[in-house]
């Protein structure tokens, strides 16, 4: 038998912090900005708590005309070039059985197996975390392959995701449709958009950038995990505004690779592990950017339901905006 390759050790010292019964690191401390003990030194909802009931009825008054734009992916469709395995979906029965000579009812089954993150999905608080820290101060270690996130998971948002949505069409505005891979999106720029279609970021949003992406991938495009995205320096700017939510029309929110002097998925981190700011990606934008092109109008009601899966760390979205 030939002798298999000893795979590469690395050395590991124990952390000189302490967890308590909790689940917290005793005197952690996050990042800035930071949302950590705002919302409750327990709270594991973090900037979903922005979606209150006042400004849930304030943003249904923007459904208009009653237009609606489902902006999530078919669910095992095309996959994306270079990410998660694709669903698999298969059946257990199906009328053609009894139509081709089997005995019983005529009725289909089926099942699927999908990651939750593998199409149009939400980014858990649980998902990324740095310096073994998640938000609001949790231990990263509770997030195990035999439990899931013990802490932080997504059934905490069951209720849904709903507010008023802010389309800022980047790549319209740059004139570059696609954004060229790699191309750092800014907090002028983010302004500049925002001022093009009218439009003002509040507290409670759900933010949707355009960047064009998505639409080129699946026009077979490829991108070998190079893209547009959002740069670190917006974490500021989105905290000033106390958005809720960001969701881009990419695999990754935040550009990548990461610009010169910025740490590997620094953007997730800052969002994620200190703000507990809401991550959507792979949202399909291309027809509500065009209508809101066509009639002026970049705000909408977004609704966008997680599925209770206790424990996980993200989870497939269907986000349908209504004008």
């Amino acid at each position: 038998m030939r002798d298999v390759p000893d795979p590469k050790l690395h050395a590991w010292d124990p952390p000189a912090y302490r967890v308590d019964g909790n689940g917290k690191v005793i005197d952690a401390s996050p990042g800035t900005p930071n949302n950590w003990a705002r919302w409750g030194a327990d709270d594991q909802r973090g900037t979903f708590n922005l979606f209150t009931p006042e400004r849930i009825a304030a943003a249904a008054a923007l459904a208009r005309t009653g237009k609606r734009f489902s902006l999530g992916l078919p669910v095992g469709g095309p996959p994306m070039p270079g990410y998660r395995t694709p669903p698999l979906h298969f059946f257990t029965a199906t009328t053609s059985d009894i139509v081709l000579g089997e005995r019983g009812i005529q009725y289909s089954d089926d099942y699927m197996v999908i990651a939750l993150q593998a199409t149009t999905q939400l980014d858990g608080l649980a998902h990324v975390g740095g310096n073994d820290l998640l938000y609001n101060g949790y231990w990263a270690g509770l997030v195990t392959s035999r439990s899931g996130a013990r802490r932080l998971g997504v059934h905490h948002m069951a209720d849904g995701i709903v507010g008023r949505g802010v389309l800022l069409d980047v790549a319209r505005q740059v004139g570059t449709d696609p954004l060229e891979l790699g191309f750092a999106i800014g907090p002028d720029l983010l302004d500049e958009t925002a001022a093009a279609a009218g439009v003002e970021i509040g507290a409670g949003d759900i933010l949707l950038v355009r960047t064009g992406l998505l639409g080129w991938l699946i026009g077979g495009g490829t991108a070998d995990r190079t893209e547009p995205g959002l740069s670190p320096r917006c974490l500021p700017w989105l905290a000033e505004r106390d958005v809720a939510m960001v969701a881009t029309d990419t695999l990754g929110v935040e550009v990548l690779p990461p610009e010169p002097g910025q740490p590997p998925l620094g953007f997730h981190v800052g969002a994620l592990r200190d703000m507990g700011l809401l991550l959507g990606e792979l949202f399909d934008l291309d027809d509500l950017a065009a209508d809101c092109a066509a009639d002026g109008v970049y705000e909408c009601f977004l609704v966008a339901t997680p599925l209770p899966a206790v424990n996980a760390v993200g989870s497939p979205l269907n986000p349908v905006a209504i004008k």
